[in-house]
């Protein structure tokens, strides 16, 4: 099959998504026929006795009042009802697609979205989707038409006289074959714009959320730079996709006009050689034009279809889209925990290996070569190495981002892989280093953690946490709105919320991404003491990133290049481990 006509299906291939919309589609398509029949109907009648009365003939004039008062009636109540069930179409069509995308992501998230670019993401679920309002709004409705139309006119003109068609034929032809020949180059400057629109959308949300760091480094003037580049390139490809739309609107405006042109001329001869009645002449000049507006209209929209189907391909593509992990477990959070009630916990890495997707055709891409360690129920591991050396990692796989290549992940003797995604996360929770919080309250921040917990349990949870002193101090305490990624919050009572809802989420399994290595003393000393309440009955894994955090640990595992090369307390390894030495001896703070 021909892409171009790959990406028309696209279009309609998207509708599986948005079950129930194919008798709208449908209806919305009849209304568009008859709003675009009736001033046809209405016209010919009105030039057919008027040309008639001229002529001599008699007609009642009462009577085509009412006629022409009907059809009027009729083209006002067709022309609301088209606009009405079109776009209440399009827009119930346009909103079923961005919730079904939104899922998407949900569903192929986290793993599968880190080599997407936000700004991408956005461009699909918002301008995309947005986009195909066009089609199934206006171009559906008007493709049906000017096959409709256009067929039934011909016919028509070919009882009054056979050759009036056979005229007309070659200019229809002629609109037709020309959008083929540019379809390719409509739609291949139709994703580039949207590309470009996409590095654009990117470039935007960097500018936004880094905002307070590209003024503390001053880099206003090369960032404003960067993006003007990228805005310049972007507005070039508007600028070609524009000519070329402009330009084939010129052409299809001259083949209608001399088209049209010598259809009236022909019906003109023909009249004045006797072969068809005088008063046909005037709506037959109507006829002639009626073939082609509404391939007019078509062609129009034509110019946008470049654009339509690249945006229907980007959004079909995200559809196709399939998470990096099969959730085939069939194992519950329950039957992996102790039978005695005490959720007891052993996770253990045994011979890990494991490459990112995009990389796996690369022998030396391996980020984990044969890791193994382990750590229990009220244990503290450790984990240290370079950066790159697989950290965070360890850290993704033990929640099934991805799944290892080779080796196993097990929890109480049972592999990762045979748990049910959403009952092994419910066994875990990360407190990260860079916290995201919702532009929503505080309380609804904490209860994504728990939406089940009362106002107790939440309240319980911030207070061990240190948080619930600084909330209450706040103006609306827990209702206060912490803005736009918490914006409204200093990094550590960030930080606080996010061990809060490690309480309320309550999980056994723990795991630390060095919570601390940005605060001043004072937060630093309130988090330590949250911290310490919170380990306690569970299995904590600790991303290290200080020598003060590795101390604290009751195990260290050294990781070098993928590989476990040393596991002990801290004064061991500095006996008996040279490379933990030499991360140590470098003041420790990858």
């Amino acid at each position: 099959m021909n892409k171009s006509v790959g990406r028309i299906g696209y279009t309609l291939k998207l509708m599986r998504h948005v079950k129930g919309m194919w008798k709208y589609l449908v209806l919305s398509t009849f209304t568009n026929i008859l709003y675009k029949v009736l001033p046809i109907i209405l016209n010919v009648i009105v030039s057919y006795m008027i040309g008639r009365t001229i002529l001599g003939g008699i007609y009642n004039v009462w009577n085509l009042f009412f006629v022409v008062l009907a059809i009027i009636v009729g083209l006002v109540v067709m022309s609301y009802l088209n606009v009405l069930i079109s776009h209440d179409m399009a827009y119930r069509i346009l909103a079923k697609l961005r919730s079904a995308a939104y899922r998407k992501i949900d569903e192929i998230a986290p793993a599968a979205m880190e080599k997407r670019q936000s700004g991408e993401l956005m461009s699909i679920v918002l301008e995309d989707v947005e986009i195909l309002e066009w089609f199934y709004a206006h171009t559906i409705g008007q493709l049906v038409t000017a096959i409709v139309i256009p067929s039934a006119v011909l016919v028509i003109l070919s009882m009054i006289s056979p050759i009036i068609p056979l005229v007309l034929l070659p200019f229809i032809i002629a609109l037709l074959i020309v959008p083929i020949f540019g379809i390719k180059k409509s739609n291949e400057q139709g994703l580039e714009t949207r590309e470009h629109f996409a590095d654009l959308s990117a470039q935007i949300v960097d500018g936004v959320q880094g905002l307070k760091d590209i003024v503390s480094f001053q880099w206003q003037q090369n960032f404003f730079l960067r993006f003007s580049r990228t805005n310049e390139k972007y507005h070039n490809y508007q600028m070609k996709y524009a000519l070329r739309s402009a330009g084939e609107m010129r052409l299809f405006q001259m083949i209608m006009g001399v088209g049209g042109l010598i259809g009236q001329f022909v019906s003109l001869l023909l009249a004045i050689n006797g072969r068809m009645p005088i008063s046909y002449l005037i709506p037959i000049f109507i006829l002639c034009s009626a073939v082609f507006s509404p391939l007019m209209e078509a062609l129009t929209m034509s110019t946008n279809y470049g654009l339509i189907f690249s945006a229907a391909e980007r959004l079909f593509e995200l559809f196709q889209s399939k998470n990096v992990v099969t959730d085939g477990g069939d194992k519950d959070a329950e039957s992996v925990l102790d039978n005695k009630g005490d959720r007891l916990i052993h996770v253990s890495f045994k011979d890990v290996h494991f490459s990112y997707p995009e990389n796996r055709e690369e022998q030396t891409s391996q980020v984990l070569k044969g890791l193994g360690f382990e750590f229990s129920t009220g244990e503290t591991v450790a984990l240290v190495g370079a950066s790159g050396s697989g950290k965070t990692t360890v850290a993704k796989l033990l929640q099934r981002f991805w799944d290892v290549d080779h080796g196993s992940i097990k929890i109480n003797d049972v592999d990762i892989r045979s748990i049910r995604i959403e009952a092994l996360r419910k066994l875990v929770t990360i407190v990260p280093q860079e916290v995201y919080l919702f532009n929503m309250s505080i309380e609804n921040n904490l209860l994504l953690a728990n939406p089940d917990a009362d106002a107790s349990h939440l309240h319980k949870a911030a207070a061990d946490a240190q948080a619930d002193a600084f909330i209450k101090k706040l103006p609306d305490g827990y209702e206060t709105q912490v803005g736009e990624r918490g914006l409204k919050l200093s990094g550590g009572e960030k930080q606080r919320l996010s061990i809060a809802q490690a309480f309320l989420k309550d999980s056994p399994i723990l795991i630390l991404d060095e919570i601390s290595a940005n605060l001043d003393s004072e937060n630093e000393a309130r988090i330590n003491n949250a911290v310490k309440r919170l380990k306690a009955g569970r299995a904590t894994l600790v991303i290290a990133h200080r020598v003060s955090t590795i101390k604290k640990a009751d195990r260290i595992v050294v990781i070098r290049d993928g590989c476990v090369v040393g596991s002990g307390n801290y004064q061991f390894l500095l006996e008996t481990c040279p490379y933990f030495a030499e991360l140590i001896g470098e003041e420790y703070a990858e």
